[in-house]
């Protein structure tokens, strides 16, 4: 094994291909770590192979995009010419079908897409790979990312066709398998024949088998001469139809007959890659009458939720607050009648003090249906008068865990728990000539304040009722309406499809559905002009004989 090259040290040997070798070596200018291919020495010998293959590697290395493996570096020492290249964490195609089987449409979709940007970018640059196969795409352990190898060197095989013969007993024998019909004529070779290798590719990442299994170089020849691929759809069933019209159409034998150049590829791709994503976001198995009504009914349901909640939420605060207005009012009426009362008795020893007057008024009060509780206290906190004779004489306790519902600093209004009863609380100071001489602690009901809530949230859900079963009616008529005509699309392509190129769409819309249905009818039209002409047979026995040789 070679040990040194030029200014890189070989650390060891990662692969071998049909003319070159590739080893993993350090680059200690710029302590870098690179993957060194350098020509078999079978090949080294031969100058013009030697010195295409330089400058179609210094070509390549003009190349920068994420999914090719950049060029660093293209030079010859000892007689050896070599390319150092970007390392890339990964396995090639092939390789990973082979442990793993076939690659999940979904995940095929995207790597598919990486590929055909790879590729268009290189056709931008007027660069043709000419040599893409499983074993020129490294993709990364995860499974997400692909990497396109080997740009130009594949055009070694054109120099010397003795160099093909020499080589093919189990090295180049892959190579044919995906080639384009005119490469393997010795034809020239544009963009176009590129995909018709990555559809080849395409079909082995999908099915996991290769689209033309021949060993045999002959019988490739004649596969891919008479175009003998063997439907996805009869291999694997996950597979979008339009990815397997994408793909039977880069397996098309006439390079006019396929995309013009990875770019347009990518392009149709990108629309693959959108459907497949939308199509996934969407509940399959149900008719648009239903799917509709359902969006619809959910969205719908979802606005008038929050909708209605913040209504009422704010209807609950503006009826606590008149509720809160009203019992401030009451306690301010009952603090007034209280204050003279607690003040003269103030000034008297407890066995002078008369509560009988204020225990009547109390007792009066309490008589209110709106009332729960009424307690009077005096600067002490002693219970003085109570709607509850039970209470009276005892120590007063505030109620500060309970949430407050009004706050200020000589009142306070508070919900009271249903456990402790329910209500509102109002607590107010007692004050005479400015100074406190006790509290008075009042309860009201909510039973008003509830009906009023209930009865709006009653009114509300009628009304939410009302609005869904109009929503659902309308998304089922919208959905029908849609699907009318699309019914209707699709038995004139099943029409066309069984074989009546003549059948056509009559309609008078002016609408999306009606530009669907003109282009349906240009679609057959055209159809029907090219079934008409016919089709030149291909030169199978050129072919095999030109691949064979």
């Amino acid at each position: 094994m070679i040990e040194r090259l030029d200014r890189y040290r070989i650390e060891g040997k990662l692969g071998e291909g049909a003319m070159a070798d590739v080893y993993r070596a350090h680059d200690p200018e710029i302590g870098r770590t690179v993957a060194i291919k350098v020509l078999k020495p079978e090949f080294a010998s031969n100058a013009d192979i030697g010195s295409r293959f330089l400058r179609e590697a210094r070509a390549a290395g003009a190349l920068s995009h994420a999914n090719i493996a950049t060029i660093y570096d293209v030079g010859e020492a000892d007689g050896i010419a070599y390319i150092a290249m970007e390392l890339v964490d990964g396995r090639p195609l092939d390789r990973w079908i082979a442990a793993n089987g076939r690659i999940p449409h979904e995940r095929t979709l995207h790597l598919a897409l990486q590929l055909a940007q790879a590729l268009g970018y290189a056709h931008s640059m007027g660069i043709v790979h000419r040599d893409v196969k499983p074993s020129n795409i490294l993709i990364s352990e995860d499974g997400k990312t692909v990497k396109l190898l080997d740009f130009g060197v594949a055009r070694m095989g054109d120099a010397d066709p003795s160099a093909l013969e020499r080589t093919q007993v189990g090295q180049l024998v892959g190579t044919p398998r995906y080639m384009s019909p005119e490469q393997a004529l010795g034809l020239p070779v544009d963009a176009r024949s590129d995909l018709f290798s990555l559809g080849a590719v395409f079909y082995e990442m999908t099915t996991g088998k290769p689209a033309f299994p021949g060993g045999e170089l002959a019988v490739l020849a004649i596969q891919i001469a008479q175009g003998k691929v063997t439907p996805i759809g009869e291999v694997t069933t996950d597979c979008p139809p339009g990815f397997r019209a994408v793909i039977d159409r880069l397996l098309a034998k006439k390079p006019e007959q396929r995309y013009a150049d990875g770019t347009a590829l990518a392009q149709v791709l990108e629309r693959e890659v959108n459907d497949a994503r939308e199509g996934g976001a969407i509940s399959r198995g149900l008719s648009l009458r239903f799917k509709v009504p359902i969006a619809l009914f959910l969205v719908t349901a979802l606005a008038l939720a929050a909708c209605v909640s913040v209504i009422l939420h704010r209807q609950q605060q503006a009826l606590e607050t008149m509720a809160a207005a009203t019992g401030n009012s009451i306690a301010a009426f009952i603090t007034g009648n209280a204050a003279v009362t607690i003040a003269e008795n103030a000034g008297m020893p407890s066995a002078q003090q008369d509560w009988t007057a204020l225990q009547a008024f109390v007792t009066t009060a309490a008589q209110d249906d709106a009332m729960r509780g009424i307690v009077v206290a005096d600067a002490d906190g002693t219970i003085r008068a109570s709607s509850n004779p039970q209470l009276i004489g005892r120590r007063y306790q505030s109620h500060d865990a309970e949430d407050a519902i009004l706050e200020q600093p000589d009142r306070r209004v508070t919900n009271v728990s249903e456990a402790d009863g329910g209500g509102m609380r109002f607590v107010h100071p007692v004050n005479y000539a400015g100074v406190r001489f006790g509290t008075v602690d009042l309860v009201l009901k909510r039973d008003a304040l509830n009906a009023a809530l209930s009865t709006s949230k009653a009114l509300f859900a009628g009304l939410s009722a009302a609005v869904m079963a109009v929503v659902l009616l309308i998304g089922y008529l919208s959905g029908a309406f849609v699907a009318r005509p699309l019914r209707r699309l699709r038995k004139a392509l099943d029409e066309m499809t069984a074989g009546d190129l003549t059948t056509r769409i009559s309609h008078q819309r002016r609408d999306e559905v009606g530009e669907a249905f003109d282009a349906f009818n240009r679609a057959a039209s055209t159809a029907e002009v090219r079934s008409a002409s016919t089709s030149k047979p291909s030169d199978t026995a050129v072919l095999a004989t030109r691949i064979a040789a």
